[in-house]
């Protein structure tokens, strides 16, 4: 029971002070009769709690209760790691995914830019230590590199939002079933079958060309590169590789229409990469060009 106390500390804490600050901020604005900084700072504090809840019972529960693992720490092998990296890059997406969306949340509930943007660190930088603190009382132990990626993933959305430039350059995630191994895994789950998974930088190619140039690129159309792996979720079996992609990338942002709550969720969707014409290859192996490319 400490160490789940210790953990909502953690999370708390950062998530309090946050809400402290914003108390300062504009309060004119109202959504479904209530004070749009109530909402975001209360839903923030909400989420933030229920989120450690739920990943107390699907990873670290049996283990709190049953095996009680002394703290430990351990190191891994970066993108030659059982999952030849993709859990880093899925660490990093979701500081930066967490990051986007307290943001806008604190954008759309009238709080100013320094505390709307300091918050947005404050929740995913709280969030990743608690998992990893959790870790180190399980069976998965604390692993600094993974907070390395989370540390990046927060910068680089802080980088977006001081250099808007950097927007037109969007982290977004893909993810099909992989049909492999994995299914036999109690942990297993979209998040955990890394076979499945692609990350991308998506390039938004009608702002970046010339305008001489790019009158002739839609604006709905992106360029994205990918990178993953095959064989890497649980139970699978072969050799390991990483995969390469190229794709097209849908700029929901351009498609979508716009609305003042609704850019919130508009923003979320544009960081998940719909399946659209690319090609992907193995390391070692040849290229092969798929409509739809799915994983």
């Amino acid at each position: 029971m400490k160490k789940i106390i210790f953990l909502l500390f953690v999370v708390s804490y950062c998530v309090t002070e946050t809400a402290a600050a914003a108390e300062e901020a504009k309060r004119d604005s109202m959504f479904l009769g209530l004070s749009r900084n109530d909402v975001a700072t209360y839903g923030t504090i909400a989420w933030s709690a229920g989120a450690v809840f739920m990943e107390f019972q699907w990873w670290w529960r049996d283990d709190y209760i049953y095996q009680q693992h002394p703290f430990r720490m351990k190191g891994d092998g970066y993108f030659y790691n059982s999952s030849y990296g993709v859990d880093k890059l899925g660490h990093m997406y979701a500081s930066y995914l967490i990051f986007g969306l307290t943001y806008d949340v604190m954008k759309w509930a009238d709080i100013d830019d320094n505390t709307a943007l300091w918050a947005a660190i404050a929740v995913p930088a709280s969030h990743a230590i608690a998992i990893e603190f959790g870790d180190g009382f399980s069976k998965y132990a604390f692993n600094v590199s993974d907070l390395y990626f989370n540390s990046t993933g927060i910068l680089y959305g802080a980088l977006q939002v001081k250099y808007p430039y950097l927007r037109n350059f969007t982290y977004k995630w893909s993810y099909y079933p992989s049909g492999g191994g994995g299914k036999n895994d109690p942990d297993w789950g979209p998040a955990s079958d890394y076979s499945g998974h692609i990350y991308w930088l998506a390039m938004d190619m009608y702002n970046i060309l010339p305008e001489s140039v790019n009158k002739y690129w839609p604006k709905y159309l992106n360029l994205a590169v990918g990178l993953g792996a095959k064989n890497v979720s649980f139970g699978d079996v072969g050799i390991k590789k990483h995969k390469f992609a190229v794709a097209l990338d849908w700029n929901t942002n351009a498609i979508l229409p716009d609305g003042d709550t609704w850019n919130i969720f508009k923003n979320l969707i544009n960081k998940i990469h719909l399946p659209a014409p690319g090609i992907k290859f193995y390391s070692s192996e040849k290229a092969v060009a798929k409509g739809l490319l799915l994983n």
